[in-house]
């Protein structure tokens, strides 16, 4: 999914496009396959939501506040995180329509969360479960170290929602909800930064 431009020359590969969606969407659908026969061989309901759904649901959604918050604030603190969300833009947020931001963070949302969750943490533990979850959210160099401690973090988060909940709807809620205001607000904040520079621009253009 993060794949650097090989050649500045070339316009950057935009992956977030209808094939893209559609390939996510069978990737996610596999995973609910191998979770439903996880689930199955140890006899568990890896799709059960929880007993309190309307709680569960809030709590999701508050936890995706905060999560969305902390995320803004490491974004604004770390140099390292703003060049790489710079480098990936292009092939993730720009020119992507809103439809295909938020699909592709509701497939990742219900297709992890129900895989390391619902099935695997039930029989690893919620320490392996989440560092596995950061090991595959792995970059290709050192500096996405940050992306991979956020996404363990963020693993042992929802696997405690998990717990503490009995059910896959408060995380699934939280991570969703998560992805898609990532998403919205990146390619936002991107496109604003397009309207403004090409302001100054023309003012620089009329003054000449």
């Amino acid at each position: 999914m993060f794949l650097q431009n090989p050649d500045p020359l070339r316009p950057p590969l935009k992956l977030m496009g209808p094939r893209f969606v559609g390939l996510a969407a069978a990737f996610y659908a596999a995973l609910l396959v191998a979770a439903a026969v996880l689930g199955t061989l140890t006899s568990r309901n890896v799709f059960a939501l929880g007993d309190r759904p309307v709680f569960d649901l809030s709590v999701g959604v508050a936890i995706a506040c905060g999560t969305v918050i902390s995320g803004l604030v490491l974004y604004w603190l770390s140099p390292v995180l703003r060049k790489i969300s710079g480098e990936l833009a292009p092939h993730l947020v720009d020119g992507a329509r809103k439809r295909d931001l938020v699909l592709v963070s509701v497939f990742s949302g219900i297709g992890e969360e129900v895989f390391f969750r619902g099935a695997l943490q039930p029989l690893i533990g919620l320490v392996a479960t989440s560092l596995l979850f950061g090991a595959v959210h792995i970059g290709p160099d050192r500096r996405y170290l940050v992306w991979t401690l956020w996404a363990a973090g963020a693993g042992f988060l929802f696997g405690a929602l998990y717990l503490w909940t009995g059910g896959i709807l408060a995380p699934v809620t939280a991570h969703v909800l998560h992805n898609a205001a990532t998403f919205l607000l990146w390619r936002r904040s991107r496109r604003k930064g397009f309207t403004e520079t090409t302001k100054n621009d023309v003012v620089v253009g009329g003054e000449g």
